[in-house]
């Protein structure tokens, strides 16, 4: 079996150099569900909509469980909680992906469940599934498979188009807030 390049230079810190710490010394464990939120929320996300169209109308949900699974075929996963009402139409009809860009918080928050007043959102309307103008990128799926997730469902879609905007940074989700990407200077880096 061949090592994929990008594996063969990771970097292991040799047993004799590494520093232990105590538990005292270290941060401590939580048990809390609030702090496991808390915690979480650490981990900065990118935000997405997904929209789907039932019965001529359309309808979407904000998201940022959202990642890249499989190349060969093209999958992509969302997570949902039991609870969400579009769960069931993503398992049985086309739906597609959003990645919101910067300047679209206002539509983040209405398909959030937070309407925007005077929010307008524009549909791209074609062959597979309804999506959004002007988002910084979309993928349009077709529903491969759903898992177990706890109190989530983990749905799996296959990839049959996608496009994206060179022109935008991404709207991020971190620690509870909306945020933006800020720039890091050439010399910083």
């Amino acid at each position: 079996m061949t090592v994929p390049t990008i594996w063969s230079r990771e970097i292991h810190e040799p047993i004799s150099e590494a520093t232990t710490l105590t538990s005292e010394e270290a941060i401590p464990m939580q048990h809390d569900p609030r702090q496991l939120r808390n915690t979480l929320g650490n981990f900065a996300t990118g935000v997405t909509v997904i929209t789907y169209e039932s019965e001529g109308a359309y309808y979407g949900v904000t998201v940022n469980s959202f990642t890249s699974v499989s190349m060969d075929p093209p999958l992509v996963l969302v997570s949902l909680m039991r609870s969400s009402r579009a769960l069931t139409y993503l398992m049985e009809r086309p739906f597609a992906v959003n990645i919101l860009g910067a300047d679209q918080l206002p539509t983040a928050l209405q398909f959030a469940g937070k309407p925007q007043d005077g929010h307008q959102i524009e549909w791209v309307t074609d062959e597979t599934a309804p999506r959004l103008n002007g988002s910084l990128a979309y993928f349009q799926c077709t529903p491969w498979a759903g898992h177990d997730g706890g109190d989530h469902i983990l749905v799996l879609g296959k990839v049959l188009s996608y496009g994206q905007r060179d022109d935008e940074d991404p709207l991020v989700f971190y620690r509870g807030q909306w945020k933006e990407l800020a720039e890091v200077a050439a010399d910083d880096k």
